[in-house]
């Protein structure tokens, strides 16, 4: 049985999933989602021009101004909802990494897994987030790990997948 996994938090130039999910660079909600051997990547995709032209406050990676990456899909705020929400919709585990206490974003898509029944939410803060400030976010999630360190996140989603595919397992069986 494929997982599938969506990784949650804020998005930047060179974005700590780059490191997770290979093949994430240059990919777009348009090719569709991504397949490992190990799990299916549902999203999200944004624009990874290393020209940081479109990243920027409040952009999300879809387009902070300078025009000069014309080969990228430009993707409205409301296409951007619409195609997380579907994203999400078939993750079986979100991964949500958090690196600023403004991640409003990343709130809503936790909240937005919270009310699917089978989803499992895992939350991982980076050093200096303190998680109590997370509450709420955190008591909706399967697992919390504090202090982590972006060389980590690798090792952490290994373990949170084999645990969800053991959790899967348990539920396709009817135990």
């Amino acid at each position: 049985m494929s997982i599938t996994i969506y990784l949650a938090g804020k998005i930047g130039k060179n974005d700590w999933r780059h490191k997770l999910m290979p093949g994430l660079r240059g990919h777009s909600w348009s090719l569709g989602s991504i397949a490992t051997r190990d799990f299916t990547y549902a999203g999200p995709f944004f624009q990874s021009c290393d020209h940081g032209c479109l990243h920027g406050p409040s952009t999300h990676g879809v387009g902070a101004g300078t025009g000069t990456c014309t080969e990228e899909i430009i993707y409205s705020p409301a296409d951007i909802i619409r195609l997380n929400d579907a994203a999400l919709q078939k993750a079986d585990l979100v991964f949500a990494y958090i690196t600023a206490i403004d991640c409003h974003g990343t709130m809503v898509e936790i909240g937005r897994a919270s009310n699917q029944p089978f989803t499992r939410i895992v939350i991982a803060f980076a050093p200096g987030i303190d998680s109590k400030d997370f509450w709420y976010a955190t008591k909706r999630a399967a697992a919390v790990h504090e202090h982590v360190r972006e060389c980590c996140l690798a090792e952490i989603l290994a373990s949170e997948l084999s645990v969800t595919k053991g959790n899967s397992a348990s539920m396709g069986s009817g135990l």
